[in-house]
């Protein structure tokens, strides 16, 4: 419910939250007045305050300041300018919902501004904060298109962003692709060689051609040769042809075949390299990215890069190589035809890259819109159900096929202007041919002149030649722009640096005790918004805790920064009096076991999934495991037993029946730390029953942290600690805080007991 007093402000933002948005006219001559009539080059929507409320600032970007223009609830605006020539750094803090951007001045000065804004603004924000930092870095900003257009594309994805950084940066991502070939240099050069052998045989035809013509035809025409010299002449011709053909076509297919091996190499190399990188983000990179955005990355550039490796890098080499070779032989041949030829050639190369800048961007939202699409599939798939139980299959239909009709509407965008462009170079190609006829007949019907029909000849096939590395280079430069699009993306995650990071030289604890000590810790999300607020206490080894309090009071969120899942913002967790951050991760994860709200398993046997957490244990460690957990009794029930393949997610099991898979999956590994949150909240009240036996042996020796909205499952911890906003609001044992008046866990304690007896009765 929208509190009556933000009520306007939000009506006032609603009209520019659905994007993209314009700029009201008032609003931007009102700007341009203060900036003295010069133009708006960029503007985005900040839609929160400092309260972390919704409103409506517009950041308007021009050639030498930037406006924030706040309106109020009734509509009046108030200007406020920031030269840029003051602005000397920006901080970026991004959270899960929303971002803050600091302006800084001059060190130690305050900060000269500070933009919030909700996920909804941020890649028409980054926009802006990119075009500044550009500003910063002593580059101008010119204004190359309307505000509202670049808006529009702002607010659709981060693409100017993107589309500066691999157009500056364009020939660094293809060394750094290049780079990726260094562990297969050997197959590089045998493809690289059969290339050099496919170049020099191709030019040998055409010689032969010529040298057939001049020295055998026509000699035998004008009776100089007879018919046998002439024929034996000719068959030594011919067979060095047969030869010259034959090594062509051996070259092409170890050529084709060796770069098809090595792209296909590097691209898995690509894969794993992202896949395992990403295994190293935090929660925090997820949580801010969609899976369908990360499953492409993964699939469909990774391939798009394949197919530039194998074949891009190498054919732009061979035609550059071609190119120089046959100019130079054509040249030789006739200087005036062959500068016919070669002194377009620099046009020709510049008219693609001009063409390339322009594919460049269309590729980069083509892409992202492709992304668009898998992200329906990654959101409707796993969540089949809830689509069929609430009849949305004709809503997920629509929104699908919307997408996938915005990707060929993309496509079809870019086939518009490749479709455009290459007629006009083939063109311009026949041109130079035409050209090349014009001021060759002349020449070749003067009997006088140095021109013969065969050096004619040789001259049209080598020309035939000279046409296709253009050609090559031209096709090149769009797979480049496909190439180099994908490789941002890749390379935007492989750039992504972890935030949980060990320490060179970290330390393992054999075995973890169990204590675990918290000091002054806080801890938010967002960098902004604290969900744990200065909290500090200290749990023995062998205790079992539990944490009480309402939804989002921050309990899930303590267990969270126990297995160093997120840093904390501030103050130090302490394992065993050793601070967590100095410990090596993986080594202490091992040793805590976890059981989740929501337990997910993956799609495999029940064996592989208890065995996730120690793939190395063997049957009975996995059977005693589920006996814990009160799972084996219904395993053995099933037709195939612990080699039941469950479907995805565990979906052909019942919640209960997942949360004990789980349960026993957590305790195989035998962990000195033990967190339960909501363990039992998917079982039925017998189970929770000898669940909880099972858990009561398994406590000992132990250090348990659970969480559990049913206060009763809570009654053998050796202490409770009520968390209210973040805080712990009280703490002790099931039967102090109960004789606790007006205590907090009483008053829900006291709550289940009425809930529970209106049940009963």
């Amino acid at each position: 419910m929208i509190k009556k007093e933000n009520r306007t402000n939000v009506d006032l933002i609603t009209r520019y939250t659905d994007q993209p948005a314009k700029m009201p006219d008032q609003t931007r001559e009102k700007i341009e007045k203060h900036w003295n009539n010069s133009p708006i080059q960029l503007y985005a929507i900040a839609d929160l305050d400092a309260m972390m409320q919704l409103t409506l600032q517009w950041v308007a970007l021009g050639e030498k300041t930037l406006a924030i223009v706040s309106v109020d609830d009734q509509g009046c605006e108030s200007i406020r300018n920031i030269h840029l020539a003051m602005i000397e750094s920006l901080v970026e803090s991004p959270g899960l919902s929303n971002t803050t951007l600091t302006l800084l001045g001059a060190p130690g000065d305050p900060p000269l501004a500070v933009i919030r804004y909700t996920q909804r603004q941020r890649r028409a924000m980054e926009n802006i904060k990119f075009l500044i930092e550009h500003r910063i870095e002593g580059h101008d900003i010119d204004q190359a298109e309307e505000p509202d257009e670049l808006y529009s594309k702002a607010v659709t994805s981060s693409i100017r962003k993107a589309q500066a950084s691999v157009a500056v940066n364009k020939l660094a991502v293809v060394w750094r692709l290049v780079a990726y070939l260094k562990p297969y240099k050997g197959r590089l050069a045998f493809g690289m060689g059969s290339m050099v052998l496919l170049t020099l045989v191709s030019l040998l035809p055409a010689y032969l051609t010529g040298y057939l013509i001049d020295n055998i035809i026509r000699p035998f025409q004008t009776g100089s040769l007879t018919y046998s010299s002439a024929m034996h002449t000719a068959w030594f011709i011919i067979g060095a042809l047969v030869l010259t053909y034959l090594v062509r076509v051996f070259s092409m297919w170890i050529r084709l075949r060796s770069m098809s091996v090595l792209g296909e190499l590097v691209a898995m190399d690509l894969r794993r390299n992202l896949y395992e990188h990403m295994q190293g983000l935090s929660l925090n990179f997820f949580s801010s990215k969609q899976t369908g955005s990360l499953i492409s990355r993964v699939s469909s550039d990774s391939d798009r890069l394949w197919e530039f490796i194998a074949f891009g890098v190498v054919e732009v080499i061979w035609a550059l190589i071609m190119l120089v070779g046959l100019g130079t032989v054509l040249i030789s041949m006739d200087w005036q035809l062959g500068l016919i030829l070669t002194l377009p050639i620099p046009l020709f190369i510049w008219s693609f890259f001009v063409h390339g800048s322009q594919m460049q961007r269309m590729f980069l939202r083509a892409w992202r819109k492709w992304s668009a699409v898998t992200e329906v599939l990654s959101d409707t798939i796993p969540g089949i159900r809830v689509v069929k139980a609430f009849n949305q299959e004709n809503r997920e239909k629509k929104r699908f096929n919307d997408r996938n009709v915005s990707v060929v509407d993309e496509f079809n965008g870019i086939h518009a202007v490749w479709t455009k462009f290459w007629p006009l170079i083939i063109a311009a190609v026949h041109i130079l041919t035409v050209l090349v006829w014009v001021f060759a007949l002349p020449r070749v019907l003067d009997n006088g002149s140095a021109l013969t029909i065969g050096t004619f000849v040789s001259f049209l096939l080598y020309m035939g030649m000279y046409l296709q590395p253009i050609e090559t280079i031209g096709m090149m430069a769009r797979m480049l722009n496909r190439a180099t699009s994908s490789a941002h993306r890749i390379f935007e995650v492989l750039d992504t640096k972890p935030e949980i990071i060990d320490q060179k030289e970290p330390i393992k604890l054999e075995p973890v005790q169990g204590r675990v000590t918290f000091e002054n810790v806080t801890f938010a999300y967002d960098g902004i918004r604290q969900i744990i607020k200065d909290i500090s206490f200290d749990i023995k080894p062998g205790e079992m805790i539990g944490f009480i309090g309402p939804s989002g009071a921050g309990k899930t969120t303590l267990t969270n920064l126990i297995v160093r899942f997120y840093n904390a913002s501030s103050g130090r967790i302490l394992i065993d009096g050793v601070d967590i951050r100095n410990l090596d991760t993986g080594h202490f994860r091992h040793q805590v076991g976890m059981v989740l709200q929501d337990p997910h398993l993956f799609h495999g046997t029940i064996l592989e999934n208890i065995r996730y957490s120690k793939p190395d244990a063997n049957i009975n460690d996995v059977v005693e495991a589920a006996q814990v957990a009160n799972a084996h009794d219904f395993i053995c029930k099933m037709a195939h037993g612990y080699d039941t393949i469950i479907g995805e997610r565990g979906q052909t099991l019942s919640g209960g029946e997942r949360q004990r898979i789980s349960i026993a999956r957590a305790i195989l590994p035998n962990p000195r730390i033990l967190i339960l949150d909501e363990a039992t909240s998917s079982v039925d009240s017998e189970t929770e029953i000898k669940i909880q036996q099972a858990l009561d042996r398994l406590i000992k020796g132990r250090t348990v942290f659970a969480i559990a909205h049913r206060l009763s499952t809570l009654r053998k911890a050796t202490r409770l600690l009520v968390i209210e906003d973040g805080r712990v609001t009280e703490q002790g044992t099931h039967d102090e805080l109960i004789n606790k008046s007006e205590g907090t866990f009483r008053k829900l304690y006291q709550m289940q007991q009425q809930l529970h007896d209106s049940y009963v009765v």
